[in-house]
């Protein structure tokens, strides 16, 4: 048998039909791609064409941009900046200057604060209102400023305490001013009229006689009771406690022993230890008072 010579009569093998039918279908990909690319670019064309007939029609309107004064959110009134503010204001010696600063960077912090105490704790005696009230807290934190060292702690909790402290003496004293009334008696008083001190006023004044005399007595006799040097200051500070007691709001243990730890610089078992000892003596010196009405001190050394 003769071969064929004509090229249309040789069967062709299985892989070479592959590679031509691959061949067609990538120019066929190829031609549907520019098709695809060529519509996508005369529809972008004409959507920008519509555009831009549509900002030649309308005419530009210009856009004033305002300051809008953005005031710190949440607790983040008083920050690093404000206790710096502080410090820098104590540094200064010319007014003007600590008036600009006290403006630009203290006086908002210390609003809010005075704002906040006040709404926390509601004082409930004021005879004004309390706004004003708030303005008078302002005033004396600005008064204490000077006062502030950075070495005890953070500014917040300093000027926190201070309109706090503020806040419960102005509330006392409002309350002492309320409670005041004048009785009819069988003595005239300085301009003339019958009055007489009521009883709970009679008692009132009693105590704080005794305890004058006691607050003397531990002032020259503590070293006769105590002789560490760490308890002489608890000792110290429990008479301070008693000096002030009409300055204290309410007399809860727990907040005097830790009062009497931030003066005292101890634990609480010292302070427990130096209490005790000193209830001893208390006994004694109430005793005497109350039979001599008066505190020498003879008698009630331990």
């Amino acid at each position: 048998m003769r071969k064929s010579k004509n090229k249309k009569n040789i069967k062709k093998s299985p892989k070479k039909i592959k590679k031509v039918a691959q061949k067609r279908n990538n120019k066929t990909n190829k031609n549907v791609k520019k098709i695809k690319r060529t519509k996508v670019i005369s529809k972008q064309k004409k959507i920008e064409k519509i555009i831009d007939k549509r900002l030649k029609a309308k005419p530009k309107i210009s856009v004033i941009e305002i300051p809008i004064e953005v005031k710190p959110k949440g607790n983040m009134y008083f920050t690093k900046d404000t206790e710096d503010a502080i410090i820098a204001y104590n540094n200064v010696n010319s007014q003007s200057e600590k008036d600009a600063i006290y403006n630009e960077k203290i006086r908002y912090a210390f609003e809010k604060i005075a704002e906040n105490v006040y709404n926390t704790f509601k004082f409930s005696y004021a005879d004004v209102s309390p706004l004003e009230i708030q303005k008078q807290c302002i005033s004396h934190m600005v008064a204490n400023i000077a006062k502030y060292e950075q070495s005890k702690g953070k500014a917040f909790g300093y000027f926190s305490i201070v309109a706090k402290h503020w806040f419960i003496l102005d509330n006392n004293n409002t309350y002492r001013r309320f409670k005041r009334h004048v009785e009819v008696c069988e003595h005239p008083g300085d301009s003339g009229e019958f009055v007489v001190e009521p009883e709970h006023q009679k008692k009132d004044n009693e105590t704080r006689e005794f305890i004058r005399l006691m607050v003397e007595f531990w002032d020259t006799n503590i070293s006769k009771y105590f002789n560490k040097d760490r308890d002489i200051k608890i000792a110290n500070a429990v008479v301070e406690i008693f000096r002030n007691c009409d300055r204290i709001d309410v007399f809860n243990k727990k907040a005097l022993y830790l009062y009497i730890r931030e003066i005292a610089d101890c634990q609480t078992q010292h302070i427990t230890k130096v209490i005790n000892k000193m209830q001893c003596a208390q006994r004694m010196i109430r005793e005497e008072y109350l039979s001599y009405g008066t505190v020498d001190g003879e008698g009630i050394h331990a």
